[in-house]
């Protein structure tokens, strides 16, 4: 099941990371990156590119549906995990500290094959969860564990790393 959700996420991040998300989305999502402006400038691009995005992650996990038997409480957990790391990921903060950490600042490649690893890694987590998740109630956990990470995000966001 987990192996089957994976695909189905991974496939949908590839669409709607690549093609679906728009050149202004992509632009504004990180913002800011200097000084002087709100630190939550680029939520709004950043969650209306994340709506997009899950819409097409639950097409690609309908479609897995219809051939394995991947529960409603699943789903609503590896869209949670996906959606909502994704948000953090694609503020591009933690991309930044990562590279910071790995030394890695004249890496051209580095942004992009760090947040895409990253994405990566928690589709797996968001994979697995799908796979665990039995019930209503494990699933509200899952996804109030996913909102409490963008709000986490938040609060780094507005008072610093």
């Amino acid at each position: 099941m987990a192996a089957a959700t994976f695909v189905a996420l991974y496939a949908g991040h590839q669409v709607g990371d690549h093609v679906i998300q728009s050149h202004a989305q992509a632009s504004a999502k990180g913002a800011p990156t200097g000084a002087g402006a709100h630190p939550w400038t680029g939520w709004p691009a950043c969650l209306r590119h994340v709506a997009s995005y899950g819409l097409v992650q639950a097409a690609a996990l309908g479609l897995v549906c219809l051939v394995a038997p991947l529960r409603w409480g699943g789903v609503v957990a590896a869209l949670a995990v996906s959606t909502g790391t994704h948000a953090v990921i694609d503020r591009r903060w933690p991309v930044r500290l990562i590279i910071r950490a790995k030394g890695c600042q004249d890496w051209p490649e580095a942004p992009y094959l760090i947040d895409q690893s990253l994405h990566a890694g928690a589709l797996l987590v968001a994979a697995v969860a799908a796979a665990a998740v039995t019930g209503p109630v494990t699933a509200a956990a899952v996804a109030a564990g996913a909102v409490g990470l963008v709000g986490a995000a938040l609060a780094v966001e507005r008072w610093g790393p």
